[in-house]
């Protein structure tokens, strides 16, 4: 273990977990209080995607070279600077006086984001090499990013309600300088050999995934427009130029040439379709327990604790199953209590009895919950050690970059809609097909794969 201080142990562990925790909250957080912000800074449905959105598309875009950035610059260094710009891209977004100003304040914070969730799991992994201890801090992480999901909407709906949506934002500026003063303990740490920057891709990438968010997002409020068209046409074309791009890069962004590995490539396209499909869900959710069942903020959050729980309880059983049964087993089977998760909304509207609703958001959750962690093992079975890193971060970069999309995509369904319910039906529905082709598609390549 390199730590040898227990002063410099507790501040290492307290800005990590602080510092994740933190920004992994602002994910499920703000889908309880979209009604109201929408109200007070008259946003229409595009608006509030965008709300989501412009976090997850600068996530999505940077995190990648996110590991490559504390790499090159600092681990300590690239962390501190990200939780610290988060911090104040927080305070922007309680300021904001209109939804443009808040969008922008959100994507800034994704930014940050994008240095900070990967910068804890890298001062964690350099700070305990040792197997068992290593395992048992992300373990530990793993709780923490739970506990986030679970305690955005519960906190997040009482103080909107209470003292306006604001708060929300204004809750992470102590834990930032919480952050900020247990991290001066940690020491630095760097290895420049691995923190190559893949420039020409990152670029291409961030152009690819925006340009085609906002030709999807701005087709539910505009329709196919010559603005939209064009949008879209540039994130094609980004996007191939990006394949071209990472293929012939010396230090590519996206290892695109281990897609040649069947598991590999059963593990990205199930973690996009999941993230596409299943994770807009907490969003979905939250707009559909107040606009279509006329909850509160508060009530919406204690609502939607069966989504979170069972999320969070099947995640954690997930590991067993997958070292008692396989994960080639358990993967096909959470895409499938997903998408069937998914075809239950087609059962909801603003007067279904809550226990069927319950069970609806458990089914979804327990999907997720089950999906991940297989996901992530069958992505890396059989690659040597030396490209377990990049393959991980791109399984989960492949998952970012499908919710951010599925937020774009299912949001226009339901803003095409005649009425709410109606157009979440939709989106539902397109969700659980989309589901049910990933899991025929997994399991058959996992079953030719042996």
């Amino acid at each position: 273990m390199t730590l040898t201080s227990p002063a410099t142990r507790v501040g290492l562990l307290t800005a990590v977990f602080l510092g994740s925790f933190m920004a992994l909250l602002d994910v499920s957080v703000v889908s309880v209080a979209l009604p109201t912000i929408q109200r007070d800074l008259d946003a229409g449905f595009s608006g509030l995607q965008w709300i989501i959105d412009g976090y997850a598309v600068a996530l999505s875009a940077v995190i990648l070279s996110g590991g490559s950035l504390g790499d090159r610059y600092g681990r300590k260094r690239v962390y501190l600077t990200g939780v610290a710009v988060f911090t104040l891209a927080s305070l922007a977004c309680a300021l904001a006086p209109a939804l443009e100003w808040l969008v922008a304040a959100r994507v800034v914070q994704g930014f940050a984001a994008s240095t900070v969730i990967p910068g804890s799991v890298a001062l964690l992994a350099h700070e305990f090499p040792e197997p068992r201890e290593r395992a048992k801090m992300m373990g530990l992480w793993g709780t923490v990013a739970g506990t986030a999901m679970v305690l955005g909407p519960l906190a997040g709906g009482p103080l909107t309600d209470a003292f306006g949506w604001p708060t929300i934002f204004l809750v992470n500026l102590p834990i930032g300088v919480g952050v900020l003063v247990a991290g001066r303990r940690v020491g630095e740490s760097r290895d420049p050999s691995h923190g190559a920057l893949d420039l020409p891709g990152q670029v291409l990438g961030a152009l690819w995934i925006g340009a085609l968010t906002f030709a999807v997002i701005e087709a539910g409020r505009t329709g196919f427009d010559a603005l939209t068209l064009t949008t879209g046409a540039l994130g094609l074309a980004a996007l191939s130029a990006f394949v071209v791009v990472e293929l012939r890069a010396e230090h590519p962004m996206l290892p695109i040439r281990l897609f040649g590995r069947a598991r590999f490539a059963a593990a990205i396209t199930g973690s996009a379709g999941l993230g596409f499909a299943a994770y807009p869900a907490v969003f979905l959710i939250g707009l559909y327990l107040q606009e279509a069942r006329g909850a509160t903020a508060t009530e919406a959050g204690v609502q939607m604790l069966p989504y979170v729980l069972v999320n969070v309880l099947a995640a954690f059983s997930a590991g067993r199953l997958s070292a008692r049964l396989g994960a080639e087993r358990v993967l096909p089977a959470g895409y499938l209590t997903a998408a069937l998760g998914a075809f239950a909304f087609l059962l909801l509207d603003g007067s279904t009895p809550y226990w069927l609703v319950a069970l609806t958001f458990a089914l979804a959750g327990a999907g997720v919950g089950l999906s991940v962690t297989p996901t992530n093992i069958v992505g890396l079975a059989g690659l040597p050690g030396t490209r377990a890193g990049i393959a991980s971060a791109t399984v989960n970069a492949a998952r970012q970059t499908g919710t951010t999309l599925g937020v774009a995509a299912l949001g226009t369904l339901i803003a095409r809609g005649t009425t709410f319910t109606g157009g979440l039906h939709l989106a539902m529905g397109v969700a659980g097909l989309v589901l049910l082709a990933v899991t025929v598609l997994t399991a058959v390549t996992l079953r030719r794969a042996g």
